[in-house]
């Protein structure tokens, strides 16, 4: 990313007394199901920041952009929320086994096993979850009186359905395609597609959309002069609509922005 775009526009005054962060990303996430059972390379998920806006004006020198998994930090957390992707994966690859899997939903560890050898012995499949220049925004007053803004955005919150005033259609930007004994395509939007698929999630109790929890949030640190919260409203009204600030260089952002590990996971390799 070479640059950071700000814009002050109309639905912003009624945010002030916080930024407003929006960017624009796309992410690569891929895993493997080998005979049914779900394997996580850390190293395969990566995104590309396209674009930040910031609003309202503000003065700032640096900035730092981080993918990653916020609450899905814990391994074990982690692992199973793809291993539910895989779930949804593996019934749309094979009808019988998602009647049949539906019916045993409360097997035991055991169950599940043999149902994996039942339908998925010898199988091997690619699973590429990809997103293609998504908008996320969120507000935030964290750093606002330091000059250090921070902000974590989440897709499970900040995926927005608007942008410029037109519609985002952000699922559509959404697809999973799965290589290997079989393959399928899996549209982001319209009917059985990834936004309408829920996963029982049993240990936390909820029919999760597996396919928005499992893509990692984005975390923006910017560098900048101080602002008191008191002049901040009267800063934001004095932006002029449509103004434009380039700042070159202004990331420190490698070129493929790559998911890191934790402790847990690198000690695991």
């Amino acid at each position: 990313m070479s640059s950071l775009l700000e814009k002050y526009r109309d639905d912003i005054s009624a945010k002030d007394g916080g930024f407003v962060f929006q960017a624009i990303i796309s992410h690569v996430i891929n895993w493997e199901i080998q005979n049914g059972e779900t394997l996580i390379d850390p190293k395969k998920i990566s995104a590309i920041l396209h674009q930040v806006d910031v609003f309202p004006d503000m003065k700032f020198t640096g900035g730092s952009a981080l993918l990653m998994y916020v609450t899905l930090s814990e391994v074990n957390i982690l692992k199973r929320k793809f291993e539910l992707a895989s779930e949804a994966i593996k019934k749309k690859i094979s009808p019988d086994y998602a009647a049949e899997s539906s019916a045993e939903s409360q097997a035991s560890t055991q169950s599940r096993k043999a149902l994996n050898e039942k339908y998925f012995k010898n199988t091997y499949y690619e699973v590429s979850l990809t997103t293609d220049h998504i908008v996320l925004r969120e507000v935030s007053t964290s750093g606002l009186d330091s000059g250090a803004p921070k902000i974590t955005l989440k897709l499970s919150t900040g995926m927005v359905d608007t942008l410029d005033g037109q519609p985002a259609g952000t699922w559509e930007k959404f697809k999973a395609k799965v290589d290997g004994t079989s393959r399928l395509v899996i549209a982001g939007s319209g009917e059985n597609s990834l936004s309408s698929i829920r996963e029982r999630d049993n240990v936390e109790n909820i029919d999760d959309v597996i396919f928005r929890t499992i893509v990692p949030s984005l975390i923006l640190d910017f560098k900048g002069d101080a602002t008191s919260i008191d002049t901040y409203s009267h800063r934001s009204a004095q932006a002029s609509f449509g103004a434009k600030i380039d700042y070159k260089n202004l990331f420190n952002v490698e070129d493929k922005a790559v998911f890191t590990p934790t402790k847990e996971e690198a000690d695991a390799e």
